[in-house]
């Protein structure tokens, strides 16, 4: 039986013992399907779950009431999202499928078990959380000191990268299902900002980016000109290796561990203060923004 990219991800890190496997595919238990475009979780709503990504791309999206949208994160296989948002009781951003997905929602009361039986998941665990920190701080970078066309290859290899790591990378290609729009609202440009780059990327032999697809034609230019510092995608494991291995046992497997009551249930959520995203109109970009990036 092939693994799922959540297994395979946490394999990577540490020798997963059988109760290792059999907790982390009890997280996927309950996949759900979303189509393209569809919102996963609100902004604002109650924050019970986490969720694992087993197919497609998912992003994490901040909105104002003026439609403004920033996307703070991209999802790929085999991702644990919700990390950053299990201290709060209500959701700081819009978990919406960027492609077709397939992702499943755990109860954040799961991790109670994790901590408390599974010293070297729980380790793997933290490392991942602090990766996507680390990711984070390297998009505040990104926004501060990179100009636009070492942000577009900075996040082409940081996506290369992630993509290996969950399993999904394919020799010299780089899935990229973003459009134009996406793109800049994932790293503060423009989509005119975004198609002037590709282009000049495309002219200068660095990249094809076209039809969801970056073929990469000069991996040390497409280095040089990100800039990039790659200690922060490298997760130090040392540590954790001395842990003792989890012990099998199947109320780790419960949805409620130790009898946990749900969280909020019962109590009423009130509409998030962030509806769909509305899009200002730009003048002459015309339908660049919905356009799959390089096409």
């Amino acid at each position: 039986m092939t693994e799922s990219c959540l297994v395979q991800s946490y394999d990577r890190l540490v020798s997963l013992t059988e109760a290792d496997r059999a907790f982390l595919r009890a997280l996927e238990e309950h996949p759900q399907q979303y189509a393209a475009g569809e919102v996963i979780a609100e902004q604002g709503s109650a924050c019970n779950d986490l969720f694992v990504v087993s197919e497609g791309w998912c992003a994490s999206e901040i909105a104002d009431e003026a439609g403004h949208c920033q996307i703070v994160d991209i999802h790929l296989p085999g991702d644990i999202i919700g990390t950053r948002e299990v201290a709060f009781a209500r959701r700081l951003s819009t978990l919406r499928a960027i492609t077709a997905a397939t992702v499943c929602p755990f109860p954040r009361s799961r991790l109670n078990t994790l901590f408390q039986q599974a010293p070297r998941l729980s380790g793997v665990f933290v490392l991942i959380a602090m990766r996507r920190e680390a990711i984070l701080s390297e998009r505040i970078f990104d926004l501060g000191r990179r100009d636009a066309l070492a942000r577009v290859c900075h996040f082409l290899l940081e996506i290369q990268q992630r993509l290996q790591d969950s399993c999904t990378l394919r020799q010299d290609r780089i899935e990229m299902p973003l459009t134009q729009q996406q793109l800049a609202d994932a790293l503060g440009l423009t989509s005119v900002h975004i198609s002037r780059v590709i282009r000049r990327l495309r002219e200068t032999g660095v990249v094809d980016m076209r039809r969801g697809q970056v073929h990469v034609l000069d991996a040390r230019r497409l280095k040089r000109l990100a800039r990039m510092n790659e200690e922060y995608l490298e997760l130090d494991t040392s540590w954790i290796e001395g842990a003792e291995p989890m012990p099998i046992n199947p109320s780790m497997l419960d949805g409620q561990p130790n009898g946990a009551e749900p969280e909020l249930e019962g109590v009423a959520v009130p509409e998030s203060p962030v509806d769909r995203r509305i899009e200002p109109s730009l003048q002459g970009i015309g339908d660049d923004r919905d356009r799959p990036a390089g096409e």
